[in-house]
């Protein structure tokens, strides 16, 4: 068996060299550069992804320009100049002429809050990049451990392939010795015929898998790819009461929503000050007095906020948009929270069964396989349990490369869930031992 598995790697490397880019040679797409190693790992197809992904690009020019919006929102209005000329004095030895230069001023703390709506508004933008941004690199990491899985699912399938050359040979050696029947060898036809078939639909999920990658990374479908690199080795998931804390703290999608919740407070501050006048105040020069004295002008304007069910509706409305954009956090916090243990509880059931097909059910299939071909060599068993022993070998070592794929989609899930965009080390993450 070791020879088999040895040759079957093998078959494995040449069926991913047409996907692999080759050394030195620049991807065909200039948002692909980059692309080229010999072994893809999770943490680098994240990281192009999202650098060229171009929603991501999108919300992040968004955020920037909600970023330099913030100023502008607490800085006074222009002043106003206003020149004007009596006509008929054009001529005359004087020129009568008035200037006016004026500041509109609003009521105390009406700027700030007006700052505070356009400075919480510039986070919930950062937030809706930060939460996009996690969600193409979870996609990206599950779209890694289907990759690998493509692969190893092949070179488990050749293996299989050439163990069954091995038992049509042998098969047929038998029957023509006269030691075994025909069916022998028409069963062991009938298997590598059933396996041909099973290739067929891995080549279409490799090519599936393939396109989904490319369509990340903003790239033509069919766009060559290095291999994937096996996932990350098991490890337990912290404790669930670590994973909220993260998650509470530091997820973008409760970052976004609170921010727009502190918007809409400051919005209700904003619609308080408007029951407050706003002033005016100016300074002007006019000649048309005869008076030198008289000519200088200083002066106040105030507006009178006498349509005050106006100013009211408008406060209700405001409040009433804070009351929902608190209620709508409420919701998605208690959201989370289920999708985050239920994501654990996920990825430590894919841990305990990447441990039972690795402790157990993988060497007994190995153990049942062995024992039954000797069986068959030595005239004590049927061929019918060799065909078996060979299925049940091979669902059992792809049962555990899927079970593996699984354990990587969901670690990606959970870490999105918990809002942590890549894995730290174990003795990072807060509330866990070194």
């Amino acid at each position: 068996m070791k020879s088999i598995i040895m040759k079957s790697a093998c078959l494995g490397a040449a069926l991913t060299f047409c996907t692999q880019l080759p050394a030195g040679e620049p991807p065909n797409d200039a948002s692909s550069a980059g692309v080229q190693a010999e072994l893809l790992s999770a943490d680098t197809l994240a990281k192009w992804v999202v650098e060229a992904n171009p929603s991501v690009a999108a919300l992040a020019a968004a955020a920037e320009a909600a970023r330099y919006r913030v100023a502008p929102a607490g800085a006074l209005d222009d002043p106003m100049l206003s020149y004007g000329v009596a006509p008929r004095t054009v001529d005359s030895d004087r020129l009568n002429q008035r200037v006016e230069f004026g500041q509109r001023i609003p009521w105390p703390g009406a700027l700030a809050a007006r700052e505070a709506v356009a400075r919480h508004q510039a986070a919930a933008a950062e937030g809706d990049r930060a939460a996009l941004a996690l969600e193409v690199i979870a996609q990206a990491r599950s779209a890694h451990a289907r990759w690998w899985f493509v692969r190893e699912a092949l070179a488990i399938h050749h293996a299989a392939e050439t163990l069954v050359g091995e038992l049509i040979a042998t098969a047929s050696a038998g029957y023509a010795a006269g030691r075994s029947l025909k069916q022998d060898v028409l069963q062991a036809e009938v298997e590598r015929a059933n396996l041909d078939q099973e290739e067929l639909r891995l080549l279409r999920l490799r090519t599936t898998v393939q396109s989904r990658i490319n369509a990340l990374l903003n790239r033509s479908p069919d766009a060559p790819l290095p291999p994937a690199s096996p996932p990350a080795p098991l490890r337990e998931p912290p404790p669930f009461a670590t994973l909220k804390m993260s998650a509470l703290a530091r997820h973008p999608e409760l970052a976004r929503l609170d921010a727009r919740l502190a918007a809409n407070q400051s919005r209700v501050t904003l619609a308080e000050k408007a029951f407050y006048p706003e002033f005016q105040v100016g300074i002007g020069y006019n000649s048309l007095w005869d008076d030198t004295d008289k000519r200088p002008i200083i002066g106040v304007t105030i507006n009178v906020p006498l349509d005050r069910g106006k100013r009211r509706s408008e406060l209700a409305a405001a409040r009433a948009d804070s009351s929902r954009s608190r209620w709508a956090l409420a919701q998605r916090r208690a959201e989370l929270l289920d999708a985050l243990a239920q994501a654990r509880a996920a990825v430590v059931e894919a841990g305990q069964a990447v441990q039972l097909y690795e402790n157990d059910l993988v060497p007994l299939a190995d153990e049942y396989l062995d024992t039954a071909i000797a069986d068959y060599r030595s005239g004590a068993g049927a061929f019918a349990n060799v065909i078996d022993s060979e299925q049940r070998k091979l669902a059992t070592d792809l049962a555990l490369a899927r079970a593996r794929a699984d354990h990587a989609e969901h670690m990606a899930e959970l870490l999105r869930t918990a809002g942590i965009p890549h894995p730290p080390p174990q003795s990072e993450l807060p509330g866990v031992e070194p």
